[in-house]
């Protein structure tokens, strides 16, 4: 009996033992080869071959294009935006404009829809001036305002294409580093 548990064991210690190379055997062959990769080979990748669409059959000459409305050329003394051609004069008429140093003195026409308003917004201690719109001379739209005094010079360019056809107040206002301001200077306007 003995003999036969001394073949048992060594019949068991020969079987790990195979199991361990074979487990040393598996890993060393699944490793990559040391060396360069080899190369892929490459593949022909079809290309279409092109075929007529609806664009082989449309014709884009000049002749079968519409004519576009003939345009007026430049100074040839048509009506600009505000019923005034280029650099005339645009009539408006103060409402109120009691300070000499707030004033808007005159609105000249510049390349349509564009007019230049000219005045002057200078005060003692400026800390901003603005020029507001208004259809009804109570809610009042900001057009421009800038820190830099204007003795008597451009103030704003107003595009007139902004809003619509009508009659509009146009205000500048002064306002000092206290925060004060005196009456502004209000003038009516006629957009066509």
């Amino acid at each position: 009996m003995r003999a036969r548990l001394d073949v048992l064991l060594m019949l068991v210690i020969t079987g790990a033992i195979v199991a361990l190379f074979a487990a040393i055997a598996d890993r060393e062959f699944s490793r990559p080869l040391p060396g360069p990769t080899p190369a892929l080979l490459p593949t022909v990748t079809p290309q279409p071959s092109p075929t007529g669409g609806w664009w082989d059959v449309v014709s884009m000459t000049p002749a079968a294009l519409p004519a576009l409305p003939g345009v007026p050329a430049p100074g040839t003394g048509g009506l600009g935006v505000g019923g005034a051609s280029g650099g005339e004069d645009v009539a408006f008429s103060v409402v109120a404009c009691p300070q000499p140093t707030v004033k808007i003195t005159k609105i000249v026409t510049g390349k349509p829809p564009w007019w230049n308003v000219y005045g002057a917004a200078a005060i003692p201690n400026l800390e901003y001036w603005k020029a507001e719109l208004s259809a009804d001379g109570q809610g009042w739209t900001l057009l421009y305002r800038s820190a830099a005094a204007v003795a008597d010079g451009l103030l704003i360019e107003f595009n007139t294409r902004t809003v619509p056809k009508g009659a509009y107040q146009l205000r500048l206002l002064a306002v000092d580093r206290t925060g004060n301001y005196g009456e502004p200077c209000t003038v009516s306007i006629t957009i066509r």
